[in-house]
């Protein structure tokens, strides 16, 4: 191992926060670790539809299209030993592993939910300047629905998202005829667009927020996680080493979060099974024991509430510690268990086979 931990990252001010964050938990287990900054294809693609985009690579499919474009660069900078660390946003990173790579910890999980952004615009037209901080924050969702439905500036002019599932969500709760479009580009940069009045709205990812210093309750409002199913794994930061250094895993693995690797593993087993793609509108999300799932393909969606119990929860553990708490190893072994089994047939009698590709998947 290098005396020095170089931790790859891409170069956007959330991406460079995650990767600060853990280099002070190595330097604080004695690790010298240095920053490694990489620009990814998914950096150069800023006017492109990232699902579109399909490389012409001798490369891994996973990475060649979708969100694996914002991962490619950083991951061969693992496998060819420029660096020893990569930190990556988790729902950015597609459920195939990359051969020779692990995720060996996932780090305390941040607020999961989106949160809809108005521009000064919407908020002058809809008097919400006029209200105080403390009124807005206690603003129920369905209020908040009734009052955009009655702005003209908010049913007419542009809402930016990247995301297909917001864009899905945005139309099958607030309105089916919304102009959403394409908004790529960092969280400051987003922001600024929309405060030019660029956008009437847009939608950002609390974690995100949170992390940036950037909430604030006069013109932020949290989307319920019930309806606005978050994306798999928001809010959670994965670190990923290669195989091969097995030293580094071990010291790697201190950082882990139990709690945070438990669920996103249950996000990701359900992207799993429904063998979820960029061509996909799916959420997913564990709120203590209620599993919330919808996917969307072609103009259709299927929606499902999965109450696990006790039981549920103690076997993840016990493979969790079987695996001497590595994510990779436990999620290969969770991907093939009774568990695994038990959501598959559930999301088989809800459906989901209309929409997804969760047929495909045997055990």
């Amino acid at each position: 191992m290098n005396s020095v931990v170089q931790i790859a990252t891409r170069k956007s001010p959330l991406a460079l926060w995650q990767a600060l964050t853990t280099q002070k938990l190595l330097v604080d287990l004695g690790l010298n670790a240095e920053i490694f900054p990489v620009v990814t294809t998914g950096d150069k693609m800023q006017k492109s539809q990232l699902a579109d985009v399909h490389l012409n690579s001798d490369g891994q499919n996973h990475l060649n299209t979708g969100k694996g474009l914002f991962i490619k660069e950083i991951q061969e900078a693992l496998l060819n030993g420029q660096a020893q660390v990569a930190v990556h946003s988790m729902k950015d990173l597609p459920v195939t592993q990359t051969n020779g790579l692990s995720i060996v910890s996932v780090l305390p999980r941040a607020g999961a939910r989106d949160f809809l952004i108005l521009s000064p615009m919407v908020i002058e037209q809809l008097g919400l300047d006029k209200k105080s901080d403390s009124d807005l924050k206690k603003l129920p969702f369905q209020e908040l629905k009734a009052l955009l439905l009655s702005s003209s500036k908010f049913c007419e002019n542009v809402i930016g998202t990247t995301s297909s599932r917001r864009q899905m969500l945005f139309r099958k709760y607030i309105k089916k005829d919304l102009n959403l479009q394409i908004l790529r580009g960092n969280v400051d940069s987003r922001l600024k667009r929309l405060r030019n009045n660029e956008f009437a709205a847009i939608v950002l990812a609390e974690a995100g927020l949170e992390r940036l210093g950037l909430l604030s309750n006069s013109d932020m409002f949290p989307l319920p996680l019930e309806t606005f199913i978050p994306a798999t794994a928001q809010g959670v930061i994965a670190v990923e080493i290669a195989d091969t250094n097995e030293d580094l895993k071990e010291q790697i693995a201190q950082l882990c979060c139990h709690k945070t690797a438990l669920y996103a593993a249950v996000e990701r087993l359900v992207l799993f099974l429904l063998d979820g793609d960029c061509h996909s509108s799916i959420g997913i999300h564990l709120n203590e024991y209620s599993l919330f799932i919808i996917c969307a393909r072609d103009g259709k969606s299927c929606e499902t509430k999965i109450i696990l119990n006790k039981k549920d929860m103690d076997q993840l553990k016990i493979i969790f510690e079987k695996n001497q708490f590595i994510y990779s190893s436990f999620f290969k072994e969770l991907c093939s268990s009774v568990f695994a089994q038990k959501i598959h047939s559930i999301l088989l009698k809800n459906n989901f086979a209309e929409v997804s590709e969760v047929n495909s998947i045997k055990f």
